[in-house]
C-alpha cells in the first residue's frame, strides 16, 4: 500500500483533535472491512452476468483499500487532501474505479450511487464508535450529503448528455458546409433500405456535382472554392424539407436522401436547385463567378433496394446529365459560330 509521509505535530492542522485521531484510527484499522462492505453492496445490486464479469479487478480492489488509507491520512494531515485533487496520487487511484458505471447516462447514475455507497460504508463504521452527540452531528452531515450528492449527479448527467450530443453532431457533420458527412449518409441509406424491405417505405436520392469547382479553385483560389461549396450547401438547405437528409459526400459531390418521395418529385427539386444556382453569381476577388451543377437521381425500389445499387444509378444518372449539358453547350457554341 501507499505509505503516507510522517509530519511533525505542528505541521498537522488537526493533530490535536481527539475526534480526528479517533476517526483516523477507526478507518486505518477497518480499511479491509470498509472495502469489503462497499464492494459487497455494489455486488448485491447487480442482476446480470455481464456486470458481474466486468466487476473490479485485483488492482482496483487494492486501489480501493489505498483510498481508505488516504482518507485516514487526511484526518491526520489536512495537506493530504491535495493528493485527492487532479494530478495527485489518490486522484489517480480513484480514476481506476471509473468503470463501476457502464459508460452511458444510466451508468453515470450507477457510478454516482456506487460512490455514495463508499461514503455510507465509511460513515456507518464511524457511527458505531462515536459518542451520542457526535453521532447526531454525523447523521446531520450524512443527510445533507445525500441531498447534495443528488444535485451533483443531476448536474453531471445533464452535462454528459450535452457533451455527448455535441460530440455526436461533430462526428457526423461536414465541417465546411455544416451538412451531414459521408459516414452518416451511408448509415442512413442502409437504414432506409432496411425500412423499405420491412415496411415498404419508398425513398429517393438526389445526387449533385458542382461542375466548375476545379476551375474556380484554379482561377480564384481554394477560398473561393470553399465559398462555392458553402453556397451550394445553403441552396440545398433552402430547397429540401426538414425530413430530407442533405450530405456532402466529399469533394464537389453532394447527396440528398428524401424519404417517401417519388422519382418525379426528386427531379423537380433537382431542377429547382440547378436553376437557383445558375441564377446566382458568386462574389470572388476580382469579380463574379457563375456556378454550374449536374444532377442525378435514383429511387427505391425502382432502381434497387441496396445502397450500392442506388448510388450507382444516381451516379450514372448524374453522368448522363453532365454529358447532356456538355453536348447542349457544344451545340449552342457551334450554332453561334455559324
Amino acid at each position: 500500500m501507499h505509505d503516507s509521509p510522517d509530519h511533525s505535530p505542528e505541521d498537522a492542522t488537526s493533530a490535536q483533535s481527539p475526534l480526528f485521531r479517533k476517526a483516523e484510527s477507526v478507518l486505518e484499522a477497518n480499511k479491509i472491512r470498509i472495502t469489503k462492505d462497499w464492494l459487497g453492496l455494489i455486488i448485491s445490486r447487480m442482476d446480470d452476468l455481464d456486470s458481474l464479469e466486468s466487476f473490479p479487478t485485483q488492482e482496483s480492489i487494492r486501489a480501493s483499500v489505498e483510498l481508505v488509507e488516504g482518507l485516514a491520512a487526511a484526518l491526520r494531515d489536512e495537506r493530504i487532501l491535495d493528493r485527492f485533487q487532479p494530478g495527485g496520487h489518490y486522484y489517480e487511484q480513484a480514476a481506476q474505479l471509473g468503470f463501476f458505471g457502464d459508460g452511458d447516462t444510466p451508468g453515470l447514475v450507477t457510478l454516482s450511487g456506487n460512490m455514495l455507497a463508499l461514503e455510507d460504508s465509511v460513515w456507518m463504521l464511524l457511527l458505531e464508535t462515536l459518542r451520542k452527540e457526535d453521532k447526531e452531528l454525523l447523521s446531520l452531515v450524512m443527510r445533507l450529503r445525500t441531498a447534495l450528492h443528488g444535485i451533483f449527479t443531476a448536474s453531471a448527467e445533464s452535462y454528459f448528455k450535452r457533451s455527448t450530443s455535441e460530440l455526436d453532431r461533430l462526428a457526423h457533420t461536414d465541417p465546411l458546409t455544416g451538412l451531414y458527412n459521408r459516414r452518416f449518409m451511408m448509415r442512413e441509406l442502409e437504414r432506409h433500405c432496411e425500412m423499405y424491405k420491412r415496411y415498404r417505405h419508398k425513398f429517393s436520392i438526389l445526387m449533385l456535382d458542382l461542375d466548375n469547382l476545379k476551375a474556380v479553385n484554379d482561377t480564384h483560389g481554394h477560398q473561393a472554392g470553399d465559398a462555392a461549396l458553402k453556397h451550394l450547401a445553403m441552396l440545398l438547405k433552402v430547397n429540401v424539407r426538414d425530413v430530407d437528409i442533405a450530405c456532402r459526400l466529399g469533394g464537389d459531390e453532394f447527396i440528398v436522401l428524401m424519404p417517401e418521395t417519388e422519382q418525379s418529385v426528386v427531379q423537380v427539386v433537382g431542377d429547382r436547385i440547378s436553376t437557383s444556382l445558375a441564377k446566382t453569381k458568386l462574389k470572388v476577388e476580382g469579380g463574379l463567378v457563375s456556378l454550374e451543377v449536374s444532377v442525378g437521381d435514383a429511387s427505391c425500389p425502382t432502381h434497387g433496394t441496396e445502397t450500392n445499387q442506388l448510388l450507382e444509378e444516381a451516379d450514372a444518372s448524374l453522368y448522363r446529365s453532365k454529358q447532356s449539358r456538355t453536348k447542349g453547350r457544344e451545340a449552342a457554341n457551334g450554332h453561334s459560330a455559324i
